[in-house]
């Protein structure tokens, strides 16, 4: 199910301002944030130029959000690196706040989204 016309936007704001942050302008030739909607989630991804070729970039999918429309609360995601391509949901409890999940994101105590 595609997210909402309006939360898709609030998300969207939301989670730009927090790429922005993330990462300086000045070094948006080395490594950038972006996000993929798809459904009722969106995945952000981490960009650099690849080492062999850097004309082309890489991807890395670092966080996803899912949004439940029944509850509409968010949820945060992280990688499953034992399973290549699946997701497992972080330990944070869902949330009307995206806001709070982009801080625990930002904060990241376990290092499994920024390593």
């Amino acid at each position: 199910m595609a997210l909402p016309v309006l939360t898709r936007h609030i998300a969207q704001t939301k989670l730009d301002a927090f790429c922005q942050r993330k990462i300086p302008a000045s070094v948006h030739h080395q490594v950038r944030l972006e996000l993929e909607f798809a459904g009722d989630e969106v995945t952000l991804l981490e960009t650099r130029p690849y080492f062999r070729d850097p004309s082309q970039w890489t991807r890395l999918a670092v966080a996803r959000f899912r949004f439940n429309g029944a509850s509409s609360t968010w949820s945060l995601h992280c990688p499953n690196f034992r399973k290549k391509g699946q997701w497992r949901p972080y330990p944070a409890q869902p949330s009307r706040d995206l806001d709070k999940l982009i801080a625990i994101l930002d904060q990241d105590t376990t290092g499994v989204f920024w390593g």
